[in-house]
């Protein structure tokens, strides 16, 4: 019961501006375990490259694997091929820079939330400095209590923007290396039928 005292204290004294940075903080963790998820499945469920490029050496799907990127580019390639080498390549083009596309979705907005965190904890600085100094007009310095409110206010929300955007970066950093080594995957295999293509056509 204490707990839950302190922590409604705790919002109470940040101020309206607690509001915005709590819901910035639960769409940028969302997001996260979204881009986390899905990472999980491409380190566990994709296929290799030896794999992908025998898939097209055979002209055969890799079947029941669907939401993991190079396998995705396999398939549609595979079921979709032409004997038209143009079309082949405007095709692996296309599918490669949608997956890639797709790999990196959300995490702009990722960093962009962690980054508007502080912003917002700043702004309640500002604000509780205001309070600050209009309790000093009103009162004068006999009155800490009034004091002490806009001090509680200008501090809680920068510790709270600080602690949504620290481990917000933190997370956004990884999920970006993550989904680059899975990006240059996706460019290894086109590199690599397309050169098959070209070798084949020739």
């Amino acid at each position: 019961m204490r707990t839950l005292f302190d922590i409604f204290d705790y919002f109470y004294r940040g101020g309206p501006l607690l509001v915005p940075i709590i819901l910035i903080s639960l769409l940028m963790w969302f997001l996260i375990f979204l881009k986390l998820q899905r990472v999980w499945l491409v380190s566990h469920y994709d296929i290799s490259l030896e794999e992908a490029f025998a898939a097209v050496r055979e002209r055969k799907p890799k079947l029941n694997l669907t939401g993991v990127p190079l396998a995705e580019v396999v398939n549609r390639f595979v079921s979709s091929m032409s004997r038209i080498r143009e079309d082949n390549l405007a095709l692996l083009n296309t599918l490669v820079d949608r997956e890639a596309s797709r790999l990196g979705g959300h995490i702009n907005y990722i960093y962009a939330l962690a980054s508007i965190a502080p912003l917002l904890g700043l702004l309640g600085t500002v604000q509780g400095m205001i309070t600050t100094f209009d309790a000093i007009s009103v009162y004068g310095t006999g009155n800490p209590g009034a004091l002490a409110n806009g001090i509680a206010e200008a501090l809680i929300t920068t510790q709270s923007g600080l602690f949504v955007s620290i481990p917000g970066l933190f997370m956004a950093g990884f999920l970006r290396r993550r989904t680059f080594r899975v990006t240059q995957k996706l460019e290894e295999f086109k590199a690599g039928v397309m050169k098959g293509l070209g070798e084949a056509y020739d």
